[in-house]
């Protein structure tokens, strides 16, 4: 279900407003769009995406860790990914949806099924962005997709198996669960990575491919 944004998840979103440098971009850039293949029900791509920033706001402490809000793929007409979440090699992308309880399986081709019926989405954009992300960051960087279910009303909720590419999590579980998907250990900051996320979250602009390469950095110094 749905809840409110507590005390401290309103902090934490104020916190990212204060933690410039482990935030790019801004969430204006969600907005509703039938181009936007993974649709919340009840509420706008815009609020479930507050609701999931506020989740991701426990990240911002883990040290390497740059969170990316807007994120924008040069390819074609995808849609903005709501967030990116960049530690080390390692890139989440972050799509946040809304939806009622019920039995959720996706087929091969990409389309979501809730109890048997055809829910008309699919998550084939957001696995093209994954391949897209991996094809423009420097080498030996791994891209991977997650999916945040907001429950918008009590009930039973089973969520499809994970794959290699893209990984499902209920809202009430991403906080912990989240961390699941990071390095055990702390990594180096991917300079090249950072400079070309920063560059797709801008409005209107798209993304070179390859970007810079590989230099790695702890705080301000760098690894090469």
């Amino acid at each position: 279900m749905i809840r409110l944004l507590t005390r401290r998840n309103r902090a934490q979103v104020s916190q990212a407003a204060l933690s410039p440098s482990r935030y790019h971009g801004s969430l204006d850039a969600i907005t509703d769009s039938e181009r936007r293949a993974l649709r919340p029900i009840g509420l706008s791509a815009y609020e479930v995406a507050v609701r999931t920033g506020a989740l991701l706001a426990v990240l911002a402490a883990v040290p390497g860790v740059r969170i990316f809000q807007g994120v924008r793929a040069a390819d074609g007409d995808l849609p903005r990914i709501a967030h990116a979440v960049s530690a080390g090699r390692r890139l989440l992308l972050v799509e946040s949806v809304a939806w009622p309880p019920g039995r959720y399986a996706a087929a091969a081709n990409g389309r979501i099924y809730c109890d048997g019926a055809y829910t008309g989405q699919s998550v084939r954009p957001l696995l093209a962005a994954v391949r897209y992300w991996r094809a423009t960051l420097p080498p030996r960087h791994q891209v991977r997709a997650l999916i945040v279910v907001h429950l918008i009303t009590e009930g039973a909720l089973a969520l499809p198996s994970a794959g290699p590419d893209l990984g499902w999590i209920r809202a009430d579980d991403a906080a912990s669960g989240l961390r699941v998907f990071l390095p055990r250990r702390r990594q180096a900051i991917s300079s090249g990575a950072v400079a070309v996320l920063v560059a797709a979250t801008e409005a209107g602009a798209g993304v070179s491919r390859g970007g810079p390469r590989g230099d790695f950095r702890y705080g301000e110094e760098e690894i090469r």
